[in-house]
């Protein structure tokens, strides 16, 4: 009889609490799915947003292939048409935008480890005229920030998005989700916040707003006593190592898109001493990690990762010299900033969120992960949550 072939899909949650099967989901980092959202607006097709499981936003498959159809057609248009075009709302040239999206198709483009430029102007503004607002992010000390490959930047408080911070009509913008300004569905999705970043009360606003819409954390506390679990939030709990250890973790949710839908995404990125290593965070409760009937999830996963950074090691380690030399002249490190090698190894960082004496089902299963312990592609470490950030 005929081998059968191995499942290769996963169901991920949609926002109604429907399981859908992973082909048909598509997960895009915050600026494309910026650049989809103006664009399926700007011809009037649907994308929406969905969350997964993990908190993770995705998108439907069919949705953005529909868009992309789209801007693919009116790409060429333009071009055979010779269009003048007029500036949008939100200060993006058309020209720019068909740009950027166009790259977001070219193998390696978007989001290339080369694209990354120290005498960016955006740099440069930040280094030598940073506006307000930026002195009131690199002051508050429940924010931290992120340079990414494409020249901007992103806040992040406890893994919300705070705003999404570019250069862009000549001078230095920061936008953010409608949601955390309190705005309705009829809006813009991303808007600007440089007024509300002016004051610590704006801050503390899109915070709070961060807290209800992104993490909701009244009914994810309540629901975390309920499940006898410390903490069911992975965002909240990279946030917290992030915060604890500026001078340890040089960066989070890296990201790079290595086909149309198959992205490499690192939770955190660690420095120790001189050596770069990449990490995985995942909470004891996510069903990836186990599977009664076949090899974890997992270990696909933590593969693809091993595989990618021994393919890109001398261009990750100098790409992630570049990043540390950029956030010293803006304010954003202090730290070492000399890499001399990159960890062939990531680490699957698993924090143990149970909740007092375990009962025969966890154990069963704590004993299980503990297996994963026997990969020689990747590290497992299994830390007690109130253990994390000692």
């Amino acid at each position: 009889m005929e081998q059968q072939k191995e499942r290769k899909w996963h169901l991920v949650r949609n926002n109604n609490g429907e399981w859908i099967c992973s082909e048909q989901v598509v997960y895009l980092d915050d600026f494309s799915a910026m650049i989809y959202a103006l664009r399926a607006k700007k011809f009037g097709l649907s994308l929406s947003p969905q969350t997964d499981y993990a908190g993770e936003k995705w998108y439907y498959k069919h949705e953005v292939e529909a868009v992309t159809v789209a801007m693919e057609a009116d790409q060429q248009e333009t071009k055979l048409r010779k269009l003048k075009i007029t500036p949008i709302k939100r200060e993006f040239s058309e020209n720019e935008i068909n740009d950027i999206v166009m790259n977001m198709f070219k193998p390696n483009t978007s989001g290339s480890f080369d694209a990354l430029n120290e005498e960016f102007r955006l740099w440069r503004e930040l280094e030598n005229n940073s506006p307000q607002w930026w002195k009131n992010i690199l002051a508050d000390e429940e924010l931290y920030v992120e340079i990414r490959k494409d020249n901007y930047a992103n806040v992040y408080y406890y893994g919300g998005n705070v705003a999404l911070v570019r250069w862009t009509g000549g001078k230095i913008t920061a936008e953010t989700h409608r949601k955390y300004l309190g705005e309705s569905d009829e809006t813009d999705m991303y808007q600007d916040c440089t007024d509300m970043l002016q004051s610590k009360e704006g801050l503390e606003f899109i915070k709070e707003r961060i807290r209800e819409v992104y993490h909701k954390l009244p009914q994810r506390k309540e629901a975390d006593e309920h499940n006898k679990v410390y903490i069911s939030n992975e965002k909240w709990i990279q946030g917290e190592l992030k915060l604890r250890f500026p001078k340890r973790y040089v960066d989070s949710e890296f990201a790079y898109r290595i086909s149309d839908t198959e992205l490499i995404r690192f939770d955190l990125v660690e420095l120790r001493g001189k050596e770069l290593v990449f990490i995985e965070l995942k909470l004891i409760t996510d069903p990836r990690l186990r599977s009664k009937n076949k090899e974890p999830e997992i270990i696909e996963q933590m593969t693809k990762y091993s595989d990618f950074i021994r393919g890109h090691a001398e261009t990750l380690k100098n790409y992630y010299t570049k990043l540390l030399r950029i956030k010293k002249r803006i304010g954003l490190w202090d730290g070492e900033s000399e890499i001399e090698h990159i960890a062939l190894k990531p680490i699957l960082l698993i924090v143990n969120t149970y909740k007092g004496e375990l009962s025969k089902g966890r154990k069963e299963r704590k004993n299980a992960i503990e297996g994963l312990n026997e990969n020689t592609l990747f590290e497992t470490v299994i830390v007690d949550y109130p253990d994390l950030c000692k």
